[in-house]
């Protein structure tokens, strides 16, 4: 009896001791929780318009701006100006929000500059500015008045970290903040170089810019969840940093869209999603998910029964059906080879390919469906010696399909740096095209299938200037023939590019050459995986440098070539 009543006693104190926890952390936090519960009711409520049309009031408020960034390196991030005739004027307003609730206005059309103080602002690499799009606003900047705009970050691929759907600014205010943005065409395309603007244009500047941030903040902490007593302790800005940076300057369109990554896999058709107040447009791939399982984690036996790999049920029977192994045992299914492999499980190398796989996303271990991702891209890989790609899948990692999308938007600035590392661009520019389309040799073809099919419906006159369009480029002939026709229309109009460059190929090539190895170019997509998605789920004993370290246990086991651990990294001293 007397035990009962202590265990009680002891609850007692322990509720006691907690309760009296969380009134000492409300107390002592009191400012901050009131600040916060504003917030959530009102999250423009603390906000304070600034229109700057001189360059006195522009020094004042950069200054106010500057200090404010102190603590909150975030700024909202806008851009409006007049289109008159289809063809778009100057930025007439530029927007920018601090997370202290100041809407700076500036009047671009009424200043004609982009006064000093501003213009270092802008470009301060250590101040992101936020917004959809930001990239767009940042690149009309730079037409119409010669500035940069540092470090641009678009929300759409903060939405889309975080589980959010990627919608515009509407959306993601309504979604995140609960707050309404009127986007009616009327204020989208009212005179924004007006003498004196409106109190509807003015909120309407302000708010776009203000909900930047507020999205942000709010965006950036269910990225990163935390305990309720946590919820009124200061964003760490730096861990945020680090797993936004990927997308830092980078086009949230180019990065669904635009991936390089997408000739590697399947497509289904792109979303549009209308705004109800617009007609702006969202595109976003899709991918094929599995609903398989990818790991059967079957076993391979040595003859002598030493465990080699685990391996897919159907590579376990094809020994089998070719008499090459033997089944040992159904469950796990376990296959025990014939002969003597060429190698042998060795240290952490052989106990990677010896441990069961979880079939889940790596990063967020989502078990339903996943994709796989190719963590040193194909198009890199494929260049690579056959000792460095083949009986190895240390790179194929398993992620569900938002992880996936984040995972290969975040690929584009590591492609961007080895781009210029290497000098081997990958976007769609001449020197990226292998075959280029000749016009002149398109006309040929297209005038002489016309004659050649369509002869005989043609009037005289457009029959002449069909031929003659042959006989200007085959000028030593007198007239048009049969065979001269039949010739020209299944003529060749693509001729190579000699300015050609694969950027996989070329960027292999500076690597094996020039940049310390292949070795190097694998650890630069291993590390930049691990600090971008920094996954919770990876396999036991996955390492950045496993190739490194598998081709050292083959080295001393004399199963590869010295040119392919020069061209590795791994043997600087041997002549190719």
């Amino acid at each position: 009896m007397a035990n009962k009543g202590s265990e009680v006693s002891k609850r007692t104190l322990v509720a006691a001791a907690g309760l009296g926890l969380c009134v000492i952390v409300l107390a002592t936090k009191r400012d901050r929780l009131l600040n916060y519960l504003k917030r959530i009711r009102d999250p423009l409520g603390h906000r304070r318009i600034e229109v700057v049309q001189n360059v006195d009031d522009c020094h004042r408020v950069v200054r106010e701006l500057k200090e404010h960034c102190n603590k909150f390196k975030v700024l909202g991030f806008d851009c409006e100006w007049v289109t008159v005739g289809g063809t778009r004027r100057p930025t007439a307003l530029l927007q920018l929000s601090s997370e202290k609730g100041l809407c700076a206005l500036f009047r671009l059309c009424c200043i004609k500059q982009i006064p000093k103080s501003l213009r270092e602002l802008l470009e301060d690499e250590n101040v992101l500015k936020v917004g959809v799009d930001p990239n767009g606003d940042a690149k009309k900047l730079c037409h119409d008045y010669g500035v940069g705009v540092a470090s641009t970050f678009d929300l759409r691929f903060l939405a889309a970290m975080t589980g959010r759907k990627p919608g515009g600014l509407a959306n993601l205010s309504k979604a995140v903040l609960n707050v309404h943005l009127d986007k009616n065409w009327r204020i989208v395309c009212s005179d924004w170089e007006a003498t004196e603007l409106t109190k509807t244009q003015l909120h309407y500047a302000a708010n776009d810019a203000m909900v930047a941030v507020e999205i942000f903040k709010i965006l950036s902490k269910e990225l990163f969840p935390r305990h309720f007593w946590q919820l009124f302790t200061k964003i760490d800005f730096e861990q945020i940093l680090q797993r936004i940076d990927p997308f830092l300057e980078i086009s949230f369109k180019e990065g669904y869209i635009n991936s390089p990554l997408k000739k590697n896999t399947k497509l289904l058709a792109a979303d549009t999603k209308k705004d109800a107040n617009n007609t702006r447009k969202f595109q976003a791939r899709r991918y094929t998910t599995r609903s398989k399982a990818l790991y059967d984690n079957c076993l391979l036996e040595a003859p002598d029964g030493e465990l080699l790999c685990t391996i897919d049920k159907r590579k376990a029977q094809w020994y089998v059906e070719r008499n090459l192994g033997t089944e040992v045992n159904a469950e796990p299914y376990t296959v025990r080879l014939n002969f003597e492999p060429a190698g042998r499980a060795e240290g952490d190398v052989g106990k990677y390919y010896q441990t069961p796989k979880e079939n889940q996303c790596v990063v967020c271990g989502h078990k339903e469906a996943y994709i796989r991702k190719n963590v040193v891209p194909r198009e890199y890989r494929k260049h690579f010696p056959v000792v460095m790609k083949t009986h190895t899948s240390h790179d194929v990692l398993l992620l569900c399909h938002p992880c996936h999308q984040i995972s290969n938007i975040s690929d584009m600035k590591i492609r961007h740096k080895l781009s210029s590392m290497c000098d081997a661009p990958f976007t769609q520019e001449e020197c990226s095209i292998k075959y280029k389309e000749v016009p002149e040799l398109k006309k040929l073809r297209s005038a002489a299938r016309a004659l050649l099919y369509h002869g005989d419906k043609l009037n005289e006159a457009r029959h002449r200037e069909l031929e003659s369009v042959v006989l200007d480029y085959y000028k030593e002939e007198p007239k048009v023939t049969l065979e001269l026709l039949q010739l020209s229309a299944e003529i060749d109009t693509k001729s190579s590019n000699e300015n050609y460059c694969n950027h996989g190929e070329k960027v292999v090539q500076m690597f094996q050459t020039k940049l310390g190895g292949l070795i190097e170019l694998e650890k630069i997509w291993r590390v930049h995986f691990l600090q971008t998605m920094q996954p919770k789920f990876l396999p036991t004993l996955w390492d950045v440098n496993h190739n490194a370290n598998r081709l050292e246990i083959r080295a001393n086991e004399g199963r590869v070539d010295k040119a392919d651990l020069k061209l590795a990294g791994l043997a600087s001293d041997v002549e190719i």
